[in-house]
């Protein structure tokens, strides 16, 4: 009880020493150099640093246990082996930060930026009964269960890791679901398990890391080094892999999208046509769910309402074809031709549809029962470089939607959701957006008229 309240005495004395600092609050937030404070091995445990600004302050070794750091400015703050468990970071600002060795188990760093931050192996701390000591002078790394950065169990959920270095580090059981790791270094660390799912990885180094039952649904691991690595019965289902070195690695039983013949397609789509005109009394429902169809043609076809999420239709031809209140969501688009598509109503939730063609396509709402209507769903699809003149988008939902170098000319898009979309480089030359929810928009231009 009495270490308890020291400790609760440190902390409230470290929180103090920051509040009564007698620098100004410019030299706070100065990201000069020379602005650095000596916060090592201080005691944190639950502080409240939410908002501050910290840039260039050196916090190696200190214990922040359950501390509030949410959107504070700690671009190139040290954590060397700090003690960061159960930490709240949701939005903080660690870009360029070192988190060697430190310790992120149970940390939140939902949306946070940690571009160029360093979570590769350290060597400062040990834990001896549930407390951290430091390592002693000459005392061997061997010794030291903190000699890596550990992420274990931690959430990265959107988080901004952009040429991240991971080496070694262990993030068993993170979620980093649609983070952004370009170019990120995770050689040989430990992801065990992890959730990664819609997550960019492209030009990542994952060479010999460990990727055993990861989620990896959807990401995008273009041109990744992926040699020796290990993807043992991951689920990589609707995941980019174009480019990526998979030299020496393990993929048995992992997830992939299967192969049908030809025929077997056709047959499908025969009983899905007896399907929809019995009302579902006979025939059976297409489902293409994780199916390869790679540059197919089944232009005019009627495939509403089928099932389609998740299949890879790189290239394929579906021109004119019916897709009304169809489940598309996460497929794989590129270059697919969908002009003159009938898609009202129709699910199109994060697919990749880049240099897609969908020229005079319709996606605006289906008409449900009892006078309702279905608006067709493109949240978080990526249209860059896609082809939409003259397509209808009325009413569709595009939120988060990447629609840059996109081409709209006389699109319309009235009372459509458009909230966080980047419409970067793209030509809205005679598009319709009355009504429109433009919350948030990111490089709109547009050429009315």
């Amino acid at each position: 009880m009495i270490v308890e309240r020291n400790d609760a005495r440190e902390a409230l004395r470290t929180q103090r020493s920051l509040e009564t600092t007698p620098h100004s609050p410019a030299w706070l937030s100065s990201g000069e150099a020379g602005a650095q404070k000596d916060l090592r091995f201080k005691d944190f445990t639950n502080a409240n640093l939410a908002g501050r600004k910290l840039p260039r302050h050196d916090f190696s070794g200190a214990k922040m246990q359950g501390a509030d750091l949410t959107e504070a400015d700690l671009s190139e703050a040290i954590f060397f082996g700090a003690d960061l468990r159960g930490a709240k970071l949701d939005r903080a600002k660690l870009v360029g930060a070192d988190l060697r060795g430190a310790m992120l188990s149970g940390a939140s760093l939902t949306f946070a930026d940690l571009t160029r931050a360093d979570l590769r192996d350290g060597t400062l701390l040990k834990v001896e009964n549930n407390d951290l000591h430091r390592v002693s002078q000459g005392e061997t790394s061997a010794n030291s269960t903190a000699n890596h950065a550990l992420v274990a169990n931690a959430r990265l959920t959107g988080a901004k890791m952009v040429k991240v270095k991971v080496a070694n580090a262990f993030l068993s059981q993170t979620d980093m679901r649609d983070a952004d790791m370009r170019g990120a270094v995770f050689r040989h660390a430990v992801l065990r398990g992890s959730a990664l799912s819609g997550c960019n990885l492209e030009g990542a180094d994952l060479e010999g890391a460990d990727l055993k039952g990861c989620s990896l649904e959807g990401a995008n691991m273009m041109n990744a080094n992926l040699s020796f690595s290990n993807l043992s019965g991951a689920n990589m289902l609707g995941a980019l892999t174009d480019g990526a070195n998979l030299e020496s690695c393990n993929t048995e039983g992992a997830l992939k999208a299967k192969k049908l013949v030809h025929a077997d397609v056709l047959d499908m789509i025969m009983c899905h046509a007896t399907w929809l005109t019995s009302g579902g009394a006979q025939g059976e429902r297409a489902d293409f769910m994780d199916i390869d169809l790679t540059g197919i043609d089944l232009s005019g076809a009627n495939l509403s309402a089928a099932v389609l999420t998740r299949a890879v239709l790189r290239r394929a031809k579906f021109i004119g074809v019916k897709f009304i209140m169809a489940d598309l969501s996460g497929i794989d688009g590129r270059e697919i031709n969908l002009s003159q598509s009938d898609m009202r109503g129709c699910n199109l939730e994060r697919a990749r549809l880049q240099s897609a063609c969908l020229t005079h396509a319709r996606l605006s709402p289906a008409m449900a029962g009892r006078g309702g209507k279905l608006p067709a769903n493109l949240a978080l699809a990526i249209l860059s470089k896609a082809q939409l003149e003259s397509a209808d988008l009325e009413e569709a939902i595009l939120h988060g939607a990447n629609l840059s170098r996109a081409r709209l000319c006389n699109a319309s898009m009235r009372f459509a959701d458009l909230t966080t979309a980047n419409f970067t480089g793209a030509d809205m030359s005679g598009a319709q957006c009355d009504g429109a929810n433009l919350s948030r928009v990111i490089g709109m231009v547009r050429h009315i008229g």
